[in-house]
């Protein structure tokens, strides 16, 4: 007897509007279109894969749309055991949709890129802006240590090189205003950003009531999310076509 699980989707990125099987992982993804009262949704028949290994399964295809079209895809979880494919009642109305649906991409080989992805839709999703900066940050720690060395520290080394390569107009304006206050933009990022939102006991820190320090935060955003999205491009290969 046939046993599926249902997923709940929530986000803003491309989506079929009509019902679409799609390969991903070795495994056929059943994806529904949202309607008047149901979400859009992901359906996996399980069948050589443990519910665990499919919420896995679905959660790597919601980083690969979150990565691709730059939009947050939450996964809302669900339930298993239906023997058929059934819809996931109306949480919220925030939905993608696209009338071709062209995905071809598989499972990332390298389980660096696979973590990267998922850090990425993690930043995207979480409500609060030190921790979507943290997320960002993460992920350059996949590729650069975060430890001192003779001085000197591998992310912020890794930032210095990086930084005068970024060319999106929101990051290269808000390092030519930091620079204003600071020589080592990189330094800044790393101790006014990184470290201010790890920690709690050591200056500076961020306080998530005070506006001033999420208005700051906000503002190194792009620059940290660009950083990011060129280690995953450039680095780790990861695509960022639908179809690659």
């Amino acid at each position: 007897m046939a046993e599926w699980l249902n997923i709940g989707v929530k986000g803003g990125a491309i989506w079929p509007m009509e019902e679409t099987s799609v390969e991903f992982g070795g495994c056929q993804l059943l994806l529904k279109p949202a309607k008047k009262d149901t979400e859009q949704s992901i359906h996996i028949q399980l069948r050589g894969i443990t519910n665990i290994e499919a919420l896995t399964l679905a959660n790597r295809f919601l980083s690969v749309i979150t990565w691709c079209d730059d939009y947050a895809m939450e996964n809302l979880y669900g339930g298993s055991g239906s023997a058929v494919p059934v819809a996931i009642s109306k949480h919220s109305r925030e939905i993608g949709s696209s009338i071709a649906f062209p995905f071809y991409r598989d499972l990332e080989k390298n389980p660096k890129a696979l973590l990267a992805l998922a850090l990425f839709r993690e930043a995207k999703t979480v409500n609060s802006v030190p921790y979507e900066f943290l997320g960002y940050f993460k992920v350059l720690n996949i590729f650069w240590r975060d430890k001192y060395l003779n001085g000197k520290n591998e992310i912020i080394e890794g930032l210095k090189i990086t930084l005068p390569v970024l060319s999106d107009s929101a990051s290269k304006s808000r390092i030519t205003e930091i620079k204003k206050k600071h020589n080592d933009v990189a330094g800044y990022l790393y101790k006014s950003g990184r470290c201010a939102v790890a920690h709690a006991n050591v200056e500076p820190i961020i306080d998530p009531d005070d506006i001033s320090d999420l208005h700051r935060l906000s503002k190194d955003m792009p620059v940290i999310k660009e950083v990011a999205e060129f280690i995953m491009e450039k680095e780790l290969g990861i695509s960022r076509e639908i179809y690659a």
